[in-house]
């Protein structure tokens, strides 16, 4: 779109822009007019985001991203404009104007008195005040909100209503919040602005605490826990020491060590003894061979079953065990010197005996049968030695395996206790991580300037409104004109056509509004009527573009019927008469004469015309007439006409077997040009076949139609026509869209 057209387009439709900027305008102006006059206050809060007093340096988080910070100020926004925080600030307001302790901001009038009048009043504003002191924006049980949502919508102190006042931004790049808050009180405004940061700032630094308070106390819980754990293995572990006696398991385990060594030494020692012993007696036996050995074995016995050796065989052998379980120097004397005390009344007792043996054996050495005796009993009591000290080292044996089990179990308790040792030192860790960060909490959001109540009214901007009302309405206006233009499909002016067509336009003719035209006064004289003088000076214009061609026979055709084919052509005619030319023109629209009709059966028929046509064989298709007559609408002179006798049939089927090229060719001869008119070319194929007759293609377009599917398949075919085509028409345009 060119913007010749453009203005053209708005120029047409000044009025209704106009009207479209008048009327918003007059209805903004009213508006702002009737509105009430409200007052603004405006709270700032520090957040302290980019205050180094608002963070630790040495934190690793405390220099943050733009993104980063850019998330923190939503967060921070978003809560402020939450629904507790909302709610809370609702809560706060009725219990301004209910509690009856301050002077009300809004008082309801009758009606609305009547609407709350079952509600208890006293009993919400309690409710609200504990929700208030718990910082609880949630909502109540049903019927409690419902009375709760009732009285606030009717003081105006509801969700919504806050939204509607309220204004949260933050301000430029730096770390300040701003609260705006607009209503039609000035203090209302104020109180709402102060009230809702204040309870901004103890609601973040309740959360805030509340985060780190349960971050240490649920360390102070797991270092319970891991101590719990602790005592508990601990405990474990010195009972298991106390009910088995595991005082020093390692002492132990040494002293099990040494006695069974002194043991396995006793145990060797009572093996030689028993041996050397054994030894002995046979030896002796020997030279006892011939004795009564009955009687020496009754004398052994009764030496080693009398109550002094017995006495000092039980002792030895209580205190051998005791020495066992407790090896001492003291002890092993003693055993030394009861083991002496035997030898010695063994000795005694022996000497006795052999005294006694009278007459038996007198050749036998009484020395020699007190060494038997010895021998025998120190072989009996080295038996009895070897099989205590054998019983004593399998119980050690047995102590060593029990305290080797106990070992494996005291060291895993040990293990089980480093190991939660360990973790309840690392929980303690953290445990005072948590409660320095506790100590050291920071809560760096802070009231910067405090609300103020406004002195004055907010400007209504009553003139910038209603400007700005009537722009936008002829904005709007203009921009549908121009939308309009765009959706147009019709062929209204210039511009349009060629939006759909790439046909040339050789010329443009603006409709005539009169019914009846005089040729000769249109043509002739200089008219007072600026249609008329614009419609001649085209039809010239056109006139010029047909004769510049040097061509002289022209089919007029069209799209669609009722185009103006038959009124150009005669317009056209008589402006070349003008000039001395003489005109035929062809009636070879037969599904439609029109031109025909135009000129009666009085006209006098031209005799060369119709003699050319009885040769041709075209006397019954064609009758030939003369445009100089008085009763027709259009008199002309050097015009002739040959009008048909209409019919359904096709041009290719009347001249089939005819002379109508040869005709054509004769009258070159006689005129100067040719004109002949054509059906629509939508409806049909009559054009297509007279194309092959002609010189030039002139079609005709009416302004006052659109541009269809049939349309553009005709137009496509015209383009193809190699040279034939010589232009369009554009006929019937409104004097306005000429240019």
């Amino acid at each position: 779109m060119d913007f010749g057209y453009l203005i053209n387009i708005l120029l047409r439709g000044k009025w209704l822009i106009l009207a479209a900027v008048i009327a918003p305008a007059i209805a903004a102006y009213l508006y702002v007019d009737a509105q009430d006059r409200t007052y603004k206050s405006a709270t700032t809060i520090s957040t302290g985001l980019l205050d180094p007093a608002g963070f630790n340096p040495d934190d690793p988080g405390a220099y943050i991203s733009s993104e980063i910070l850019d998330i923190s100020f939503n967060n921070h926004t978003e809560k402020l404009q939450s629904e507790s925080m909302k709610r809370l600030l609702s809560f706060k307001l009725l219990i301004h104007d209910l509690d009856g302790e301050k002077t009300p901001f809004r008082t309801l009038d009758e009606e609305g008195i009547e609407d709350i009048k079952t509600i208890n009043l006293q009993k919400l504003v309690s409710s609200l005040k504990e929700r208030v002191d718990n910082l609880d924006g949630s909502q109540f049980e049903r019927e409690e909100e419902l009375e709760y949502l009732e009285v606030a919508r009717a003081y105006e102190y509801d969700r919504e209503s806050i939204d509607n006042v309220l204004v949260v931004y933050r301000k430029g790049k730096t770390d300040l919040l701003g609260i705006d808050f607009e209503t039609e009180d000035p203090f209302l405004s104020a109180y709402c602005a102060s009230t809702l940061a204040d309870l901004f700032l103890v609601v973040n630094k309740f959360e805030q605490e509340k985060t780190y308070v349960e971050d240490y106390e649920f360390a102070l819980a797991d270092t319970e826990k891991k101590k719990s754990a602790l005592d508990s293995i601990r405990y474990s572990l010195n009972n298991y020491r106390i009910k088995h006696n595991l005082l020093n398991i390692s002492d132990q385990a040494q002293d099990i060590i040494k006695i069974k060594s002194e043991l396995e030494q006793l145990n060797t020692e009572s093996t030689i003894e028993i041996g050397a012993s054994a030894e002995s007696i046979k030896t002796i036996d020997e030279y006892l061979s011939r004795a009564d050995e009955n009687v020496i074995a009754d004398r052994v016995d009764k030496i080693t079953s009398s109550e002094d050796i017995t006495y000092f065989i039980n002792e030895i052998q209580i205190l051998r065990e005791d020495y066992i379980d407790k090896p001492s120097a003291e002890l092993y004397e003693q055993i030394e010197a009861l083991e002496a005390q035997k030898a010695k009344t063994m000795e005694r007792m022996a000497k006795r005996e052999s005294e006694d043996l009278g007459d038996f054996n007198k050749d036998l050495s009484k020395d020699l049968l007190a060494s038997k005796i010895e021998n025998e009993l120190i072989n009996s009591a080295s038996i009895a030695s070897k099989e205590a000290i054998t019983a004593a080292l399998a119980r050690k044996n047995s102590e060593a395996r029990t305290l080797l089990t106990h070992y494996s179990f005291v060291d895993k308790l040990t293990g089980d206790m480093k190991i939660a040792s360990d973790a309840y030192d690392n929980a303690k860790d953290i445990e005072n991580e948590k409660k320095v960060a506790l100590d050291k909490a920071a809560y760096p959001l802070a009231i910067r300037e405090k609300a103020n109540v406004a002195d004055e009214p907010q400007s209504s901007l009553k003139a910038v409104i209603t400007a700005f009302s009537g722009v936008v309405g002829g904005t709007f206006a203009a921009l549908a004109l121009l939308l309009l233009a765009f959706m147009d499909n019709s062929l209204s002016n210039t511009h349009q056509f060629r939006k759909f067509s790439d046909i040339e336009l050789i010329g443009t003719l603006n409709e005539l509004k009169q019914k009846n035209v005089n040729l000769k006064e249109l043509f002739g004289s200089e008219l007072k009527n600026p249609p008329l003088e614009v419609f001649k000076e085209s039809v010239r214009s056109l006139r010029h573009e047909i004769e510049q061609t040097d061509k002289k026979a022209f089919l007029f055709t069209s799209t669609k019927e009722q185009q103006g084919k038959t009124f150009l052509i005669i317009m056209l005619a008589h402006a070349l008469t003008l000039k001395g030319k003489r005109i035929l023109l062809i009636d070879t629209n037969f599904k439609n004469n029109s031109l025909t009709r135009m000129f009666g059966e009085n006209n006098m028929k031209n005799k060369l015309t119709s003699r050319l046509l009885g040769e041709a064989n075209l006397d019954k298709e064609f009758e030939s007439k003369n445009a100089n007559s008085a009763s027709s609408m259009f008199s002309m002179d050097n015009v002739d006409i040959l009008g048909n006798r209409g019919g359904m049939s096709s041009p290719s089927e009347l001249f089939a077997g005819k002379e109508f090229r040869k005709l054509l060719e004769n009258f070159t001869n006689t005129y100067d040009y040719i004109f002949l008119e054509g059906p629509a070319l939508n409806k049909y194929a009559d054009s297509k076949e007279l194309i092959e007759y002609v010189d030039k293609v002139i079609t005709v377009f009416s302004a006052n139609n659109s541009v269809d599917a049939a349309d553009k398949k005709s137009i496509a075919y015209l383009q193809k026509l190699n040279g034939k085509l010589m232009g369009a028409v554009l006929n019937k345009l409104e004097m306005i869209n000429l240019n």
